[in-house]
């Protein structure tokens, strides 16, 4: 037997990452990761923003008469902004409105640039979407997978989210009210459009959360003899010491390859008027993955029994079918589903 578990790698990493001086306080790796995640997922939305408002330039009126140089030289910024329109839009009006824009943005310093707009809507939307998931990500765990009483007992447990203890599923569901509510207030996009652009940053960081689980021991599999099976030394669950599916890994992978898979379709469709298309297939893809995953998973809820479905389980079927009516009315232009929703 101890040879057979000789075979399978062993890990328990520390949960601290590092201990802050004379107050002694420890800063885990989860909420730094869950940070860094954060941070570099909304350097991808701007990304993804700054080239969504292109179609949307406004000349001023005293700027319409000037004429860009023949040879001037852009920035390299300046270029890629304008490769990435050109190689989408054929239309020549559009192309010089945004070439002086660009123009302009290099030689007047009063002209506010498209970057600065991108970046200045993205921190107005961070603060939704941040509230948003680690209140709903929180919540849904204490209500789905927790005993909802000892938290009431111990209410200042509910804050400790730096430790684990997060739903996807509770998160996602808060990000889509935040959002809903965001660009009713904005009124500058679409419901949809924010939601096909915020998908993948979403998924890249939903990725990055997972490795936080795998370094404190939890979301755990079940047991396997697989090769790339592992033996985790202090899993949370205080379950036994046994070589186990790596779930969280399996869920980076999922996560990450999504995200890549959304960002992908975004560049190729952007300006296509498919609003609601990667929303719907975020859904899809994202949630039917994990009900599939989730039997090979330990219990996570107080609430789940042997012979039924998982918590998990359960929860990832109305987002699936939610993601199937996004992409049915991404496809049916005559529906304007952002007109249906703003009438609640």
């Amino acid at each position: 037997m101890l040879n057979s578990l000789l075979a399978w790698i062993t890990i328990d990493p520390d949960p601290i990452f590092f201990t802050i001086p004379f107050i002694n306080h420890p800063i885990a790796w989860y909420g730094c990761i869950f940070a860094l995640a954060f941070y570099l997922g909304f350097k991808i939305f701007i990304w993804m923003y700054t080239r969504h408002i292109l179609d949307s330039i406004n000349i001023d009126k005293q700027f319409k008469d000037i004429v860009v140089p023949m040879g001037h030289v852009f920035s390299k910024e300046h270029q890629k902004l304008y490769a990435f329109y050109a190689a989408r839009v054929r239309d020549e009006k559009k192309l010089s409105r945004l070439k002086l824009q660009l123009y302009l943005e290099e030689t007047e310093s009063t002209v506010i640039s498209i970057k600065s707009k991108a970046v200045k809507f993205s921190e107005s939307a961070l603060i939704y979407i941040i509230l948003a998931t680690i209140i709903g990500a929180r919540l849904g765990h204490i209500i789905f997978y927790e005993n909802i009483m000892e938290y009431l007992y111990s209410p200042l447990e509910i804050i400790k989210t730096w430790e684990g203890g997060l739903a996807s599923h509770g998160g996602i569901a808060a990000i889509l009210i935040a959002a809903f509510i965001f660009v009713r207030k904005n009124k500058s996009i679409s419901f949809l459009t924010f939601m096909d652009i915020i998908a993948a940053p979403t998924m890249f960081v939903c990725a990055w959360i997972r490795i936080g689980n795998f370094i404190n021991q939890e979301i755990l599999g079940g047991a396997s003899t697989l090769p790339w099976a592992i033996i985790f030394r202090h899993p949370a669950d205080g379950g036994a010491i046994v070589p186990r599916h790596p779930m969280q890994l399996y869920e980076f992978i999922l996560y990450m390859a999504v995200s890549i898979l959304l960002f992908s379709l975004w560049k190729k469709f952007a300006y296509q008027k498919r609003d609601g298309f990667c929303l719907g297939i975020v859904l899809i893809i994202s949630f039917s993955a994990r009900f599939f995953l989730e039997f090979l998973k330990v219990p996570q809820s107080v609430y789940d029994t042997a012979n039924s479905l998982q918590i998990g389980q359960l929860l990832s079927l109305p987002m699936i079918l939610l993601g199937v009516v996004f992409l049915i009315f991404s496809r049916n232009k005559k529906v304007d589903l952002d007109k249906k929703l703003s009438e609640f």
